[in-house]
């Protein structure tokens, strides 16, 4: 049996000013060569414990611990964070965060530049991270150009070729779309196979099916449960739906259509066109009409123009061609933001105020009626206790249910969401889900870009589908069918 990498024994941690263990009570122990699924609620302190493992706590994060957290035989509280950079890598849910250069090129060799490893090695380890995670092709790209998958794929070959032996991934999957998820579980499946240890924090569970070894199943900053990773892959949905997780298996799930009450407000798209300058158009002749009561959805691969079409729709990018009409009358800019509620992906960008409860009562009179409402639509989204944090201290998860709690906060007409359900559990998932569904019913036009399968399965009315050549494909809510989903989302089962 092989040894073990990573030992945790009896081990808790508090972050400074938090109210609460993140941390309580670990014992387990990960041997070399093993893949492990971490998994669980949002908050539930999957992402406390990969830094552990990366050394990230308590050298960067500060708290307090008890117990041992030990890497390749460190105790994490002995040692610093840089002791373990030849050992561990790490890759974040936004990679963008982890890049230091801004050509392909450059940022693979980095880390081991930085390292201060020789150049004769160095060359010798660049040529096979290139060729063994096959990115011949983005070499010549600028970091500015990669997709959210090849991003993911440059973070991993930078630390594949300083030549660590564990690898830490902090929910990879959660901007990619299914090319770039398929690209990285082969990328991951290949990692495995040369036998690389690798621990992964993930909501989103199909494409880590045959992978992992073992699951360990997380809870208030404990491990609930602990399962082989085949057992945990055999489970029935009813048993993933009671246990709050996201299916292992997208074939245990059966699409359906959210029936629209047309609304008021009504938004008219006539031969609309977008580029940027000096380059082609990204998407061109698009025609369409959609209704208050309807959630459109908008899919395609990333880099097709998802985010552009909405920002062009609400007035915050300027179309080449086109005419874009409110209720029939001709809407300029200026209008149409006025009318506009946007969820950006990266919520952080929208984020100002200094706890969670005045970022609800921005715009308002903050009256007392006011503010039980803010108090009772954050209650309703599981995030009532975190009323005086600020909100850039939430978990990824939390902050994209604030964003929803500030969506209705707001009651604008037309509502635009980038990727709802980054770091969204299954119960999460589905509060933001008939939380969508409730704006809709109260007469929003709904448009929401998403990657995520099972959170698009019940909820979408009518589909602006992104296509290679630049078109836009409109399915109208009598032309939209669910059981084609798989199909237009291009994932096989």
């Amino acid at each position: 049996m092989n040894q073990p990498v990573i030992e945790f024994s009896n081990f808790s941690f508090t972050y400074h000013n938090a109210d609460s263990e993140s941390l309580a009570g670990i014992d387990f122990i990960i041997r070399k060569g093993e893949f492990i699924l971490l998994t669980g609620h949002s908050g539930c302190g999957k992402t406390t414990l990969t830094r552990c493992i990366n050394g990230l706590i308590p050298d960067f994060f500060e708290g307090d611990l008890s117990g041992e957290c030990r890497v390749c035989g460190m105790d994490i509280a002995e040692h610093e964070t840089g002791e373990f950079s030849p050992l561990v890598g790490s890759v974040f849910q936004d990679p963008r965060s982890q890049f230091f250069t801004l050509h392909v090129k450059t940022e693979i060799p980095f880390p081991s530049e930085n390292l201060g490893t020789p150049m004769d090695k160095m060359q010798e380890q660049y040529e096979k991270a290139v060729d063994v995670l096959q990115i011949q092709g983005l070499l010549g790209k600028s970091i500015f150009d990669l997709s959210s998958g090849e991003k993911q794929k440059v973070a991993i070959a930078s630390i594949y070729m300083v030549g660590v032996g564990i690898y830490v991934l902090d929910e990879p999957s959660a901007n990619l779309d299914s090319e770039g998820t398929e690209q990285l579980r082969q990328v991951l499946k290949s990692l495995k196979e040369q036998g690389n240890t690798i621990i992964i924090s993930e909501h989103k569970l199909y494409y880590l099916n045959g992978l992992t070894d073992r699951v360990l199943i997380m809870k208030d900053g404990k491990i609930d449960k602990e399962m082989e990773g085949r057992v945990f892959d055999r489970q029935t949905a009813e048993w993933f739906t009671r246990h709050g997780l996201r299916k292992s298996d997208l074939a245990l799930i059966t699409p359906k259509s959210y029936h629209p009450i047309k609304g008021d407000v009504s938004i008219q798209i006539k031969n609309l066109s977008f580029g940027y300058p000096g380059k082609p158009l990204l998407w061109h002749d698009v025609t369409f009409s959609a209704h208050g009561g309807e959630i459109i959805g908008i899919i395609g691969k990333n880099g097709a123009g998802k985010s552009t079409l909405i920002r062009t729709l609400m007035g915050l990018e300027k179309p080449k061609t086109g005419k874009i009409s409110i209720n029939g009358s001709y809407s300029g800019k200026q209008q149409r933001r006025k009318k506009s509620f946007y969820v950006m992906q990266d919520v952080d960008y929208q984020l100002f105020a200094p706890n969670v409860l005045e970022e609800m009562l921005m715009g308002t009179k903050k009256t007392e009626a006011e503010k039980e409402q803010a108090i009772c639509k954050l209650e309703h989204l599981g995030l009532g206790k975190f009323l005086k944090r600020h909100p850039t201290a939430l978990s990824g998860g939390q902050k994209q249910r604030l964003s929803i709690a500030l969506a209705e906060m707001n009651r604008f007409p037309l509502l635009y969401l980038d990727e709802p359900t980054s770091g969204l559990d299954a119960e999460n998932m589905k509060i933001v889900q008939t939380e969508i569904k409730k704006l809709a019913e109260g007469g929003a036009c709904v448009f929401v870009i998403t990657h995520d399968y099972e959170f698009a399965a019940e909820l979408f009315s009518s589909l602006l589908l992104l296509q290679e050549d630049g078109t836009i494909q409109y399915l109208s809510p009598d032309k939209y069918k669910p059981e084609n989903l798989a199909q237009y989302f291009q994932i096989s089962f």
